[in-house]
């Protein structure tokens, strides 16, 4: 075989072999540059969705989970341990919003103090301090969370002497006989 022939020849094969290589170094190139593409995209998709948002019925709260029409909801909010089960919500990327009753008191504590009885209990009253819903409850301080707006106290029941907090916004309130004490603002 001539010299000339064998360099051709060894031409061909180097080039037959380094052709699939440089395809996939382009391949590679295309790939990433799809891969950031989507990336792209989907970052898009996600800044044009609109925020889910859930709406339903109060069916238990644990820690920081609140049970609403089936489903578990991680909710970050200080009134989450004074919702009621029956509540109807609203949970969206703002926070929760209690859509009925839509004011309301909690109240828990001896049941003789606000007119329920021996025993102690965990009461919700709603609009007009009507009285919402009474469970069975707590034996610890008598206290109670409700929102002071407009220079009122919202849905609190009759006969309890509660102090003017220096803001509007939802009070925890320690109780003691029928005198309320400002505790903290829970918002």
């Amino acid at each position: 075989m001539k010299r000339r022939t064998f360099l051709v020849k060894l031409l061909l094969l180097a080039v037959a072999f380094l052709a699939p290589a440089w395809g996939e170094e382009e391949k590679e190139g295309e790939k990433k540059k799809g891969e950031e593409g989507k990336k792209r995209r989907d970052e898009a998709k996600e800044e044009n969705r609109p925020a889910l948002r859930y709406y339903g019925q109060v069916e238990g709260v644990e820690e920081d989970t609140l049970w609403v029409g089936g489903r578990a909801l991680r909710v970050r909010t200080p009134l989450l341990p004074y919702l009621a089960p029956g509540m109807v919500v609203e949970v969206g990327p703002e926070g929760l919003a209690v859509l009925s009753p839509a004011t309301w008191a909690y109240y828990q504590g001896p049941g003789d103090l606000v007119g329920l009885g021996q025993g102690p209990v965990r009461a919700w009253w709603g609009e007009g301090g009507v009285l919402w819903r009474v469970l069975p409850g707590y034996s610890g301080q008598a206290s109670l969370v409700a929102r002071y707006q407009q220079g009122t106290w919202q849905a609190v029941p009759k006969g309890l002497s509660l102090p003017r907090p220096p803001q509007e916004g939802w009070w925890l309130l320690a109780l003691e006989g029928k005198t309320g004490k400002l505790i903290r603002r829970l918002e």
